[in-house]
């Protein structure tokens, strides 16, 4: 397989426009993960999030996660929904303007728990999707900030986070190699890849 990363990052290196269907879609994943903890903290939702998106790549090979992840210092970050999140009190973007509509902040003394005002609507999400976010909270969920930090902290995020030129999106190759996805899954990935560069 000769995978050239620059294509990917080519191709990402303005984020694509979320559609509506996109938006959507990444509010009831937020909601889900809400919904199953009782409420997190953002931070605990990105990385349920990375971790899901992770493990549906490498046994599907096809993403969850309607948003491109970036290396920051503590980890990947969803980077639309990371924008979304931090202007829930004075929505301005469609995306945090129906995040505001379904999810709160817990209050002045838990600024960063996000709590949900009602439960997912799973007619977004596919039985596989769900299952991978299932196993993604079971496993991080109660993990502290330190282990998270740790633990998504993986060869993708270096990968990204070693780049001194362009931008320092996430592969979903690299992503799914993580986690030792078989060859005919990584090719499929490419595929798709070349696919969306092609409709570009």
């Amino acid at each position: 397989m000769n995978y050239n990363p620059k294509l990917y990052l080519d191709l990402y290196l303005n984020l694509k426009p979320m559609t509506n269907f996109d938006s959507k879609k990444l509010t009831e994943l937020v909601v889900y993960i809400l919904d199953k903890t009782g409420g997190v903290d953002f931070y605990h939702a990105f990385k349920i999030l990375y971790f899901a998106e992770m493990k549906h790549l490498a046994k599907w090979g096809s993403r969850i996660v309607p948003d491109e992840f970036c290396a920051l210092k503590y980890g990947p970050v969803p980077t639309q929904l990371y924008d979304a999140v931090k202007e829930l009190d004075n929505p301005q973007m469609t995306l945090s303007k129906e995040l505001s509509e379904v999810i709160q902040i817990a209050g002045e003394d838990a600024p960063n728990i996000l709590l949900p005002k009602r439960a997912p609507n799973i007619s977004f999400l596919s039985k596989s999707e769900i299952e991978a976010l299932e196993q993604s909270i079971e496993e991080n969920k109660s993990l502290t900030f330190g282990q998270l930090m740790r633990k998504s902290h993986d060869e993708a995020w270096s990968e990204a986070n070693r780049r001194t030129k362009g931008t320092n999106i996430i592969s979903p190759l690299s992503m799914a190699k993580v986690l030792h996805a078989d060859e005919a899954i990584l090719e499929y990935i490419e595929e798709q890849i070349q696919i969306d560069e092609a409709l570009r």
